[in-house]
């Protein structure tokens, strides 16, 4: 990988949390790939993502596990696939430096690319994204589901979660539109909060309009804003058409739940402690990284060799452009959601070959 000639330039020392940090839905996180150069301050060059719900799973032996959701393609191991390999560690982009939070858990990820053709369609519905973060024992989490936007711009105030909605599992191949018309909103470290409707739902995804997911916002928490359950993490994007993978499906598939019981089995975090560290933007780690690739080629110019910095947005998955999203995304009003909007007015995903 092009980033591991830096390696060598760089100091060995790891990073290391000057105090324990309050991580919670919707924060952004970052997953260092395998030779990542570390200035002593962060991570290089991370691929950037977002944290879903933290919570603690009691698994079918009865042990307990505090862990945090994210999306499978966030934790990626697997070479040859269009996506960066990470090293399992993961941090969050504090204004102090770069903070361990944890490690890869288990993680699916069988999404299509963004040049797939037709034959890509059945896993684009029901292929598996989601990833599980086995939180270290220092960290601290809140329930409470918040973001910030590329720019640092907040819209609106954290959102104390209540649970996982778990819905009836359904046949890989089998589509529902029993979500139909239904609220849901989205917290994620690139485009903020932003909601709108589901249109329907597979086994592994919940299709909506409206939360206008963006690179960055991958693995962010969604929720439904009448009940506060969690009903998901931020999977990926077709035009403005965006995909929720559940949460109960991942928490079942990671730890042999059975359909159904998933509350029995996990629970949210109930903490509402406010997070203690200011989190640095996409845009600002995108242009520190901008900056370091200038200055090591300027060094490595005089030295005779020019290696390349790979471009962060090119390691994140690549998925259609959204059109632009409004200055203030509005929450929706409760007494709308009655109004189921109109199958004629729903562009369902396209796929080119």
């Amino acid at each position: 990988m092009a980033v591991s000639a830096f390696t060598a330039l760089l100091s060995l020392v790891a990073p290391v949390a000057a105090h324990a940090v309050v991580v919670g839905p919707g924060d952004p996180i970052r997953t260092p790939m395998e030779g990542s150069p570390w200035d002593g301050y962060r991570n290089i060059n991370s691929p950037m993502c977002s944290a879903g719900v933290p919570g603690t799973v009691t698994d079918r032996n009865g042990e307990k596990h505090r862990v945090m959701l994210t999306a499978g393609h966030c934790l990626n191991d697997a070479p040859d696939i269009g996506l960066p390999i990470v090293t399992g560690e993961v941090y969050v982009p504090t204004t102090e430096g770069d903070k361990r939070i944890g490690t890869a858990g288990a993680h699916r990820w069988e999404l299509p690319q963004e040049d797939a053709g037709l034959e890509s369609l059945p896993a684009g519905f029901n292929g598996a994204d989601y990833g599980i973060i086995n939180l270290d024992p220092d960290v601290e989490t809140t329930g409470a589901s918040c973001s910030i936007d590329e720019n640092g711009q907040s819209y609106g105030e954290p959102v104390v979660m209540t649970g996982i909605q778990d819905n009836e599992d359904l046949p890989r191949g089998e589509v529902s539109f029993d979500n139909l018309g239904k609220p849901i909103c989205k917290d994620g470290m690139r485009t903020g909060r932003a909601c709108g409707y589901q249109v329907f739902r597979a086994r592994n995804g919940i299709w909506t309009v409206g939360i206008g997911v963006d690179h960055g916002d991958s693995g962010g928490n969604a929720y439904d804003p009448t009940t506060n359950e969690v009903i998901g993490v931020n999977s990926m994007t077709f035009g403005p058409v965006s995909r929720v993978m559940p949460a109960d499906i991942a928490i079942q598939e990671a730890y042999g739940i059975p359909d159904g019981q998933v509350n029995d089995h996990f629970e949210v975090s109930d903490s509402t402690a406010q997070r203690d560290s200011t989190y640095r933007t996409f845009n600002e780690d995108m242009a520190a990284d901008q900056e370091y690739a200038r200055a090591q080629d300027s060094r490595d110019s005089q030295e005779g060799s020019v290696p390349q910095l790979v471009d962060l947005v090119d390691q994140l998955p690549q998925l259609p452009q959204l059109p632009e999203l409004p200055q203030s995304p509005q929450l929706p009003q409760l007494s709308h959601l009655s109004e189921s909007p109109q199958l004629a007015e729903i562009q369902l995903p396209s796929f080119e070959s």
